[in-house]
């Protein structure tokens, strides 16, 4: 299952990020395999999605999100 699919306020963690060129920039950010992730928010019209990372909500477009594969907890 990837990030974009994810349910508001349910947790998941991160199994790995698909080969991108976005990828280094997502590790860059904190989106590293093994850690939590928690949907806060999806802005309408598809707009970004808010994930909770940490102590830290940061703002992915959809496209970018899929680029996480998660597993819910």
């Amino acid at each position: 299952m990837t990030a974009d699919k994810l349910p508001i306020s349910k947790s998941a963690i991160i199994q790995s990020i698909a080969d991108s060129p976005l990828k280094i920039n997502l590790m860059e950010l904190g989106f590293l395999p093994g850690k939590t992730i928690t949907l806060h928010h999806i802005a309408p019209l598809s707009g970004p999605m808010a994930f909770k990372l940490d102590e830290t909500i940061l703002a992915l477009r959809k496209s970018e999100a899929a680029l996480l594969d998660i597993q819910i907890l």
